[in-house]
């Protein structure tokens, strides 16, 4: 009997084996069906008109929405890349909003392209530093909406498409801090910035010693715009790119101040390129000066003439005011524009007025019917009231008349390195080092921190011949700082030094008697100008001396010498 059940045990098995089963095990599954989320529900609201409804009707009062407000967006920035932190954005056609939400790698549900309709009742809305932000509180202020709250008011709509195009952006076109600047409806838009340049090329995007770092964009129109970069973000330790290119990123304000975010390393593009001719036009000479267009686009230590028209002053105070009507208040500064009759203040320069006779001239305190009059100053461009303005003024032109200071026949820029200019070390370790600071600079200390040492340093002109030479005069720009006094940092000429003994053996005058700086600020201010004429007609060395003691050590820059002549 055993046997029998054996026989047929092994013929099942011989069945089994020889049946093929390709009814198994052919591939034919069924693919799971692909959930497209579908919102069943319209918007009733657009973002600007729900920003309006924050801005206009509640005051800006941070406020828990009572009513069905539902609005619609385009996903445009999300926290793919770590440099926004549990927050995205949406835009639709009128405008956008940030969303602070209590949830990392939002990226994986909400993808750029994404549509959202938010239902708001329930939400907290707020202005986190003239920023508006749906979330919900925290703090008294508006913060983020709990994790758990989410699904009760963000729904997708569809599988995420393609984001809208970023709109470009002129600078110019921003209105000036304030405020109002809350109000500005492409706050939080996506948007595009062409022909910009990076200030601090070659450095991180955001290093790691501090959380976030401001990084500054400036456009051919010398305008510019904070760049804020999370040390979290995947592309923190790229260094910014050189020449000129295109970002693209999200506009937002954070208090009195502009800011771009970049979503991705891949929002910088096409940089490397050759700065497009600046706008404008002019040389900077007196014969041919700047426009007030070319001359936004403009920066640096030289000076150059500028021209325009008087239009009014800023009032100095708490807010730095505009004034365009009178009565005028200010008299150390004016504003000048293209035209007589502007009043927007981006399209003006304004104009640092140094005491004495050219502030005299052209201040609207003492002269209002300067105003309306075409000038023109000879100045640096520098910032000045956070817009390209001019500065350290030597020259102006009004009516027919003014000061034009001669031309410089022997300039030194340095541009961070001794230019044509020597180093010689009497004594001690340090030297003279180019430097960074207003532009370009040389420096030379005695104080390595946190020690004090004894130096005496020299920095010595080339030959600088005075042939033919009437009228001769030298300034320099400088700043000092932490001396024991202005004869730790004394200026000589010489007419009989070989340029490569030790100076003390050679014949040097002393040049006194000229306004330099206070020797206790960081500030750089040009001196006044330091007649040369008993050396006319010599072949002139002009040296700069340093001394510092082991209990005492200041600080010396110099960024740029001029030696000029009436003819």
């Amino acid at each position: 009997m055993k046997k029998i059940w054996q026989l047929i045990l092994a013929g099942v098995f011989i069945i089994l084996a020889s049946t093929p089963f390709t009814s198994c095990v052919d591939g034919d599954f069924e693919q799971p069906p692909i959930l497209v989320p579908k919102v069943d529900f319209e918007a009733n609201r657009t973002i600007l008109q729900l920003k309006n409804y924050y801005l206009d009707t509640l005051s800006r009062a941070l406020t828990l929405i009572d009513k069905d407000i539902i609005i619609s967006g385009i996903v445009v920035a999300n926290d793919e890349s770590g440099n926004l932190y549990k927050k995205m954005v949406i835009q639709d056609a009128t405008g956008a909003i940030e969303l602070a939400l209590d949830k990392n790698s939002l990226y994986n549900e909400y993808k750029l392209g994404q549509r959202l309709f938010i239902k708001t009742k329930g939400m907290y809305i707020g202005d986190y530093n003239n920023l508006v932000q749906l979330g919900y509180i925290f703090g008294g202020n508006i913060g983020r909406l709990p994790e758990t709250f989410i699904s009760a008011h963000l729904f997708r709509d569809s599988i995420p498409g393609t984001p809208p195009v970023a709109t470009p952006l002129n600078l110019s076109s921003l209105p000036s801090v304030g405020g109002d600047i809350v109000k500005e409806p492409r706050m939080s838009t996506l948007v595009k910035l062409e022909n910009v340049r990076f200030v601090e090329v070659g450095e991180m995007f955001a290093p790691q010693n501090v959380d976030n770092t401001n990084r500054t964009l400036i456009d051919q129109s010398g305008k510019s715009i904070t760049v804020r970069t999370s040390k979290y973000c995947n592309f923190a330790s790229d260094t910014l790119p050189g020449g000129y290119g295109t970002v693209e990123g999200i506009l937002s304000a954070f208090g009195t101040t502009w800011q771009f975010t970049l979503r991705s390393k891949d929002d910088v593009k096409e940089f490397g390129g050759v700065a497009p001719p600046p706008p404008g036009s002019g040389t900077g000479t007196f014969a041919d000066p700047y426009d007030i267009v070319r001359a936004m686009s403009a920066s640096g230590t030289n000076p150059v003439w500028v021209e325009g028209y008087i239009v009014g002053t800023i009032d100095v105070g708490d807010q730095n005011v505009p004034n365009f009507a009178g009565p005028f208040v200010t008299n150390t500064n004016l504003l000048i524009a293209a035209s007589a009759d502007e009043t927007n203040i981006s399209n003006c320069m304004p104009v640092q007025l140094p005491s004495g006779v050219i502030r005299d001239a052209l201040n609207l305190v003492t002269k209002p019917g300067n105003k309306g009059k075409q000038v023109k100053v000879l100045g640096t461009i520098e910032t000045y009231f956070l817009q390209p303005g001019v500065k350290n003024l030597t020259g102006y032109w009004l009516d027919g008349s003014g000061v034009v200071p001669a031309t410089g026949f022997f300039t030194e820029e340095f541009n961070q390195t001794l230019g044509t200019f020597t180093e010689f070390s009497v004594l001690g370790d340090q030297k003279w080092f180019g430097d960074t600071y207003d532009g370009g600079c040389v420096t030379m200390t005695g104080y390595v921190a946190p020690n004090y040492f004894a130096n005496e340093d020299w920095l010595i002109s080339p030959v600088i011949s005075l042939a033919g030479k009437t009228g001769v005069e030298l300034m320099f720009r400088e700043a000092v700082n932490f001396v024991n006094n202005l004869d730790d940092v004394k200026v000589f000429v010489s007419t009989n030094y070989n340029g490569t003994d030790n100076p003390n053996d050679a014949t040097w005058t002393q040049l006194t008697g000229f306004t330099r700086s206070t020797g206790s600020a960081w500030a750089f201010v040009n001196t006044s100008q330091i007649s040369l004429a008993a050396f006319e007609g010599s072949d002139i060395r002009i040296a700069f001396k340093y001394i510092s003691t082991t209990s005492k050590a200041g600080t010396w820059e110099i960024s740029r010498v001029v030696v000029s002549a009436s003819n």
